[in-house]
């Protein structure tokens, strides 16, 4: 499967959870923020390791796939015990080895203090890492933090950009922020935001 089918995919299923949440109108003229696609992260228990011990041969020999996997491994406890510290860890190593996902789990595991301190800045470079390599739920993370300006400087411009690439990849809602984001902002007076 090519990647950018692959992030379709994973895109997809993250949007399942949300479709379901009941949340509150935003205020007339003003978008919320697109949700975190940290939901994703329920799919990386699918790829915990089977056998921990290889794993970790394969990921001392070079495989970002197993680095990642025996991530996953320790974020869920899955075969060893829960230990967030060392699957961020282990997530940064398979991002410096290129796999893009593990590049988004480690932005997720520092952008909501999961086993390190958060560091809005350093998740949003993992997930502009992400983005580089064509994960497009790492430039969905990002578009999140430029339109938020979480980490990085707030940019509607470059928020839309980044949710278009999410879009382009299958991401429905992606597309609506893409679209929100490009489009023009109301003045105060207009949305309901002076007395």
């Amino acid at each position: 499967m090519k990647p950018m089918a692959k992030a379709a995919l994973v895109l997809a299923l993250a949007c399942v959870p949300c479709a379901a949440c009941k949340r509150s109108p935003p205020p007339p003229g003003q978008g919320q923020p697109a949700p975190a696609s940290s939901v994703i992260s329920i799919g990386v228990a699918l790829g915990a390791c089977d056998d921990i011990a290889a794993c970790e041969r394969e990921c001392d020999a070079g495989s970002a796939d197993r680095c990642r996997r025996l991530g996953a491994s320790f974020a869920f406890g899955k075969g060893v015990d829960q230990d967030e510290t060392q699957a961020t860890a282990l997530y940064s190593h398979a991002c410096d080895m290129k796999d893009p996902s593990a590049c988004v789990f480690a932005g997720q595991n520092r952008e909501f203090a999961r086993g390190v301190p958060k560091d809005d800045a350093a998740a949003a470079r993992f997930y502009e890492r992400a983005c580089d390599l064509g994960w497009a739920p790492g430039c969905y993370n990002l578009a999140i933090m430029y339109e938020r300006g979480t980490g990085v400087p707030a940019s509607r411009e470059r928020a839309g950009d980044l949710y278009q690439v999410a879009c382009t990849a299958g991401a429905r809602q992606a597309c609506d922020k893409a679209r929100e984001m490009h489009g023009p902002t109301l003045p105060p007076f207009l949305d309901g935001g002076l007395p």
